[in-house]
């Protein structure tokens, strides 16, 4: 927390990708911390990645962002790609000499991944590209990308087939970074491919394997995403109450006060509720079975108990809150996007239902 929150602010107001910190985090092992030790991973738990994330977004939402989406890249890999993807993309990945990308959302398709546009057309031993990605994190930082691309646009989910993109390849390139409410320091671009060939290598798993691989992936992150709201829900919980007790109103610190009390009650009640979703849906990750339900409801809950916490926090500074100096309107910021990223909450319920229903 010593580096992370103190530059936490600072990015935020330069827009700026923080490519010193993510050195760090690769000093650190964070870059692969739930991937094996033999493709460079730490070889950690998927609950200790979730405590990492989670710890991260706590002094920085926007790093723990980063580091989400580069798990995102990784995934596809580490769950269908053969040997030597594993070798020549996830081990340098694992162990941070280099960055990875996720690169399914379109501008018409986001949870409905059957109206992906992106085309994949094999020409020889390659396959040539051609479509818009957008609000991709990392992108124009990533040494590549892990595209989702239609082979067969007749088939809808079963026609979509996952890629791998290195950074440089002719016809790859970025149109300008998003000017986001929160989370500024994510980068995240639309990513245009312009007759851009790729090896036929670089498929991962079997054409029309694309939309399992992302759906699984997808399950894994929204458990990341929970994180981040934990991270951050705590993060406000506790400037909340460090600011009650040093307020003064009416002769006595807020933190005096029933109504403050109540308040701050009720957010922790909902960090510590949204910690141990989090971590049970975690914990399953590693246990082999289906996760769809669990990480949906830990992502749908975390998410928006991060937005009561911060809401509360914002209402216990008062007029102090809505000023940059205090992080809390960093806070608020932050919190908004993590109940629209890895489907918004309604996606949520709409998972949790079909799996309650059978």
């Amino acid at each position: 927390m010593e580096y992370l929150a103190p530059k936490a602010s600072e990015i935020d107001e330069q827009n700026r990708f923080p490519v010193e910190t993510v050195r760090e985090l690769a000093k650190l092992g964070f870059m692969g911390i739930a991937y094996p030790e033999e493709w460079g991973g730490a070889g950690a738990d998927s609950l200790t990645e979730a405590i990492v994330v989670e710890e991260i977004s706590y002094g920085c939402a926007a790093t723990g962002s980063i580091l989400t989406a580069h798990y995102l890249g990784l995934d596809g890999i580490f769950l269908y790609g053969n040997d030597e993807q594993k070798n020549t993309w996830l081990t340098p990945a694992c162990d941070g000499r280099k960055l990875a990308a996720f690169c399914l959302t379109e501008p018409g398709a986001g949870s409905d991944v059957a109206s992906v546009l992106t085309t994949a057309v094999l020409d020889g031993d390659e396959y040539v590209i051609n479509g818009t990605k957008h609000f991709i994190t990392n992108a124009a930082y990533a040494d590549f990308l892990v595209v989702y691309a239609m082979t067969d646009r007749s088939q809808r989910n079963r026609g979509l087939s996952a890629f791998i993109v290195d950074k440089g390849t002719p016809g790859l390139s970025f149109g300008s970074g998003d000017n986001k409410m929160g989370i500024r320091a994510a980068r995240t671009y639309e990513v245009i491919f312009d007759n851009c060939r790729v090896p036929k290598a670089n498929r991962i798993g079997k054409e029309g394997e694309g939309f399992k691989i992302a759906m699984q992936v997808i399950d894994r992150g929204r458990i990341g995403v929970a994180a981040m709201a934990v991270g951050l829900s705590q993060a406000a919980l506790d400037a909340a109450v460090a600011y009650a007790k040093q307020r003064v109103v009416f002769g006595h610190p807020i933190a005096e006060y029933q109504g403050i009390q109540w308040m701050i009650a009720e957010m922790a009640a909902d960090v510590v509720t949204a910690r141990a979703i989090t971590y049970e849906a975690a914990e399953l990750r590693d246990s082999g079975l289906r996760i769809s339900k669990e990480a949906a409801i830990a992502k749908l809950f975390a998410s928006e108990a991060a937005y009561r916490v911060v809401h509360k926090a914002v209402q216990i500074h008062g007029g102090s809150g809505y000023m940059k100096e205090y992080p809390v309107e960093r806070f608020y910021r932050d919190q908004r996007i993590l109940e629209l990223f890895e489907g918004t909450s309604q996606v949520q319920k709409m998972v949790i239902a079909r799996h309650v229903f059978g």
